[in-house]
């Protein structure tokens, strides 16, 4: 079946539902703010119906529909410009005018307005970590190879904050979850997982974190490492032990042990675990330059470079040609950079800000303390960088692509570390055709309804609650 070009719309409603009939195809458009339209046929139309628009101009369009039989109809499903369902006589899709960014960072909403304190996250994954994924991997999965040799204790921080604007297609879909505690497409011990305890179980993998959580609750959008700074300086967070610092949509399965043990081992005050990536990457990217490959001290760490010459000079011939290493997570920091970002903070807590970003961790935080090193004012301490391995994988779900593509990945054998409940989990619910659902209800019903109505569906995600 071919559906003609949508051709014009008459204004740009921004919040609300815009629609026009395409009186050559019969067919009933929706406006998104950057131009994208979801297209529905008349037949299209008898079975489904648009409930939210959720454009963002930042990420492009998006939509979520609803079956409209009583049969399905606990469904939500997210419509993305790579979305179709069709067949025969049913087309759902987006036309594509313009060219859209999905690429935006995951917060969370630890986050206290007032005398107004969410506890959401609290609620939906913290004591689920602790009653049942911290025993399993401890049972289970801990490192048996490097996390013996660890000697010191350390500290874990996850930061988590803002309001989520650039993921909201996916959270929306959930009815509203902030990101980090978002479902990904597995459960665990009968209840549905979120994306950050992904990272806890990693740590619990490590044989140094135990069952306590604490939670340090910031103003909102304070930016990514607000928390951890009013953390050192409420004492909240201690000087006297190293801290393992990382993020909530940092999913991967990395040896987080490893990393630890390439610290210690190395005598570095500040470890940045970084990836390869493409020379031609780098602009977006936080890069970090190194003195040789043998010693793997930092020299340079920038965020986003547009200097091709630094770029040149960033590249790493042991790891192939134009290939340069960029920074992610985690983060290992001494207690001696603890001390000194503490001190300079509660003296000048306006030099962590930046105008255009809050206080971010990675231009605030790293590159001062870098310079720290460099010049003395942190005695005897270099920087120093760990790799994560080909055979580990690393993804920031930045958005909902990114989210999708690592979905799938598990099911074509990536994140082969991670505990097989959970890659189990996530191949029962993303299917061949890129279709993720969240649970076995969701996956039932959106199974029946495909088969039903006998039509195809690719790259869409649906949820309903358990």
């Amino acid at each position: 079946m071919r559906i003609n070009q949508i051709s014009s719309v008459y204004s740009n409603n921004f919040y609300g539902i815009q629609n026009k009939r395409n009186t050559n195809a019969d067919t009933i458009s929706y406006l998104g703010t950057d131009g994208n339209v979801l297209v529905m046929n008349p037949a299209a139309r008898k079975y489904f119906e648009l409930v939210k628009n959720i454009s963002n101009k930042k990420v492009g369009s998006k939509f979520i529909i609803k079956p409209k039989s009583p049969k399905y109809r606990d469904l939500n499903i997210l419509i993305t410009p790579d979305s179709v369902i069709k067949s025969n006589d049913i087309y759902i899709g987006i036309e594509k005018p313009n060219k859209t960014s999905f690429k935006g960072r995951l917060y969370g909403s630890i986050r206290q307005d007032g005398d107004n304190i969410d506890y959401t996250m609290q609620n939906e994954y913290i004591r689920f970590w602790m009653d049942g994924m911290h025993s399993l991997v401890n049972e289970k999965y801990r490192d048996k190879q490097y996390a013996p040799l660890l000697k010191n204790d350390y500290n874990f921080f996850i930061p988590s904050d803002g309001d989520g604007t650039r993921y909201k297609d996916v959270t929306t879909l959930q009815n509203g979850r902030t990101k980090p505690a978002s479902y990904i497409p597995a459960t665990l011990n009968g209840k549905n997982m979120s994306l950050v305890q992904n990272v806890i179980s990693n740590y619990t993998k490590t044989g140094k974190l135990d069952k306590m959580f604490d939670l340090i609750r910031v103003k909102p959008a304070q930016g990514s490492a607000y928390a951890f700074l009013e953390g050192l300086k409420s004492g909240q967070i201690s000087t006297q032990r190293p801290i393992v610092f990382s993020w909530g949509d940092n999913f991967t399965d990395a040896d987080i042990s490893k990393i630890m043990y390439e610290h210690e081992k190395t005598g570095s005050a500040f470890t940045i675990t970084t990836i390869p990536v493409e020379k031609s990457q780098t602009k977006s990217l936080s890069v970090v330059k190194i003195d040789s490959f043998e010693n793997k001290t930092i020299t340079d760490f920038v965020e986003k470079p547009q200097d091709d010459k630094f770029i040149e000079s960033c590249v790493v011939k042991e790891l192939g040609k134009d290939k340069c290493l960029s920074a992610v997570g985690p983060y290992i920091l001494s207690p001696a950079v603890l001390s000194w970002i503490k001190e300079k903070y509660i003296n000048n807590p306006e030099s962590f800000r930046s105008p255009d970003k809050g206080f971010d961790f990675s231009s605030m935080v790293v590159a001062p303390a870098l310079f720290a090193m460099k010049t003395g004012e942190i005695p005897n301490a270099q920087m120093k960088l760990a790799i994560i391995p080909k055979d580990e994988t690393w993804s920031d779900l930045g958005s909902q692509k990114d989210f999708s593509k690592a979905m799938k990945n598990i099911t074509l054998g990536a994140y082969s570390h991670l505990p097989s409940e959970i890659l189990e989990s996530v191949k029962q619910n993303v299917d061949a055709d890129s279709n993720i659902t969240f649970n076995k209800k969701s996956r039932k019903i959106f199974d029946l309804m495909l088969s039903d109505l006998n039509i195809q569906a690719q790259n869409v995600i649906a949820y309903c609650e358990e």
